[in-house]
């Protein structure tokens, strides 16, 4: 009788250990699963290892994959997340056109027949320092690709590379070099929510330069490729917004997030929940 108990106590202790070393394993990858907003939207990730394979937005968002080449981030493609919505089909492709630029070409839904080209220049140690805006492009027939609309505007960007934060992006005119907007950002010293994916660090810069709009949304979690944004401010007379965006995060014994309030200067304040 007491060889059994011990049998079945060994047994317990085991299974107990191992399904608390998995919920920790789970607990320490420190990759977000599923994001949550108090605006009733969220987005699930999906992973191969540490590479980001999918993006999936709740409702009327979008199904964002990452397609990649030789090991190489080479585009992105959207899709609604709602089958049954007929339009929102999009793409952005990656091209490396010399050693230090990438070639950023985006299209979709409605304009099929037209794609936007962006630059991204990379200093010495590969960080983004800027984003020109090279035009809008036709495509006709047979392929035929024609610039119908001059870019407007490049923006530059400072980094602290000890840490690898950007502090500073200055939006200005091609034609003047004129500063129409200018984005400063701090951070804590905590992992950042996107510390433990493996993505090429333009890419987070980009997908914030494309969205600087929704810094108050999950978009805005992209800045936390390495520690997690407390404050940003905003003057930006291109769009007539000038604000100070500030993050309060509660974390995890492991020291990441696990929820962020988000308060904008005379706005409701937006809470946000994620799940690793």
């Amino acid at each position: 009788m007491q060889k059994i108990s011990f049998y079945f106590l060994f047994v317990i202790l085991l299974v107990g250990t191992l399904a608390c070393n998995k919920d920790e394993s789970i607990r320490l990858s420190g990759k977000p699963d599923k994001i949550t907003c108090s605006d009733n939207t969220a987005v699930s990730f999906s992973y191969q290892d540490d590479r980001l394979l999918r993006i999936t937005e709740s409702g009327s968002g979008s199904t964002i994959e990452f397609d990649y080449e030789g090991g190489e981030l080479s585009g992105l493609s959207y899709r609604p997340t709602d089958p049954r919505m007929a339009d929102g089909t999009a793409y952005q492709r990656f091209q490396k056109t010399g050693e230090r630029k990438i070639t950023v070409e985006s299209g979709g839904e409605p304009a099929l027949d037209s794609s936007r080209m962006n630059e991204i220049e990379l200093d010495a140690e590969d960080f983004p320092i800027k984003i020109t805006e090279a035009g809008i492009y036709s495509i006709g027939g047979g392929g035929v690709i024609t610039k119908v609309r001059e870019g407007e505007y490049y923006t530059l960007f400072t980094w602290d590379t000890s840490t690898k934060q950007l502090l500073k992006k200055e939006t200005c005119r091609i034609e003047t070099s004129e500063v129409v907007a200018t984005y400063t950002y701090r951070y804590d010293n905590a992992p950042g929510i996107m510390s433990q994916i493996d993505c090429p660090i333009w890419l987070y810069t980009y997908w914030n330069h494309e969205r600087y709009y929704a810094l108050g949304t999950y978009h805005a979690l992209f800045f936390g490729h390495t520690n997690n944004l407390v404050e940003a401010t905003i003057e930006d007379e291109l769009n007539d917004r000038h604000e100070v965006l500030t993050y309060i995060y509660n974390y995890s014994p492991e020291g990441f997030p696990v929820s962020v309030s988000i308060q904008r200067s005379g706005a409701e304040t937006m809470a946000i929940q994620i799940r690793y």
